[in-house]
Parts: structure tokens; C-alpha cells; sequence
């Protein structure tokens, strides 16, 4: 064994969050990993897709909590899969979970509960076609918990707004 392959396969492994959902831009995150992977990185990706709990009556009113939850369920395993697919072409270790919870809680328990080192977010210049709103993503880097929060563009690079909000 060579000295770099040494060097690499002692490498603290990465373990990076993606929240994600069917917005194109929860993709963002998945760029990012490859190119952390491309520079020397070991990563793991854990996507997370949140189902927030329903409470309106006019949806419960149809529907059961439980229903619901089992709908919510299926597509977070349609978003997981479809993400997985591109981390597994790329040789990208990854696990997906669903949680049902309030959003941006969910995504700082989990990313505690795994010691994840990083949660990555889409950035965006209108903030409001972003996955998460701007409240939403203010509340996630004013609560992250010790836990950096990379917020990454469509080609997975970190821009330069968002560097002075790490």
C-alpha cells in the first residue's frame, strides 16, 4: 500500500445531510458531494426527506393521519431513490430516512443524531423559489447546532454570498 492510498484510507470519513424534496434544487447538495468526493473526500450522504404533519381540517377531513403518513412515506422513497441513483453512479455512499416533523427541527435532530459534519442547503438569489424559504434557512444557520451549514448553487459550489453567512 502506497503512502497516499495510506493517507486516503485513513481519512475521517464525511458524513454530509441533504434535506431533499421534489424541487430540483434539493439536488444542488448532490453536486456538492461529488465534488468534495473529487477533491479527495470520504463521504457518506444522508438524504433526508421531512413530511410535516398535516393538521388542516380540510385535508384531515378525507384523509387519516395514517394515510397521509403512508403517502408521505412513499414519496420520500421515491425522492430517496431518484437521488440515490445519481450518488450510487458516482460511487457515492449513501442512506436515505424520512421523518415526519416540523422541518427545520427535523433536519438539525437528524443531522445531531447522525454527527453529521455538514448539512447542505440551496442557496438561491430569490430566496423564495428556494426549497426552503428564507425563514426557513435563517432559522436552520441561527439554530445549526455546532453543525456547519453550506449553502451550495445548481453546480454545487458554494458562492460567494453565501460564504459570509458561514
Amino acid at each position: 500500500m502506497s503512502t497516499s492510498d495510506q493517507t486516503e484510507s485513513n481519512a475521517k470519513l464525511l458524513r454530509l445531510l441533504v434535506p431533499i424534496n421534489a424541487k430540483e434544487d434539493s439536488r444542488w447538495g448532490l453536486q456538492y458531494a461529488l465534488r468534495r468526493q473529487r477533491k479527495g473526500s470520504r463521504l457518506e450522504v444522508i438524504l433526508l426527506h421531512v413530511g410535516e404533519t398535516i393538521t388542516q381540517w380540510q385535508v384531515l377531513r378525507f384523509r387519516t393521519q395514517r394515510e397521509i403518513a403512508q403517502f408521505q412515506a412513499e414519496r420520500a422513497q421515491a425522492f430517496i431513490e431518484e437521488a440515490s441513483q445519481f450518488l450510487t453512479a458516482n460511487n457515492i455512499p449513501s442512506r436515505g430516512l424520512f421523518k415526519q416533523g416540523e422541518l427545520v427541527f427535523s433536519i438539525l435532530d437528524t443531522a445531531e443524531e447522525l454527527a453529521c459534519d455538514e448539512i447542505i442547503l440551496p442557496e438561491s438569489r430569490t430566496w423564495m423559489s428556494s426549497l426552503f424559504a428564507c425563514d426557513v434557512v435563517s432559522t436552520v444557520l441561527h439554530q445549526q447546532r455546532g453543525i456547519p451549514v453550506v449553502l451550495v448553487n445548481d453546480e454545487g459550489n458554494i458562492p460567494k454570498i453565501a460564504r459570509t453567512l458561514q
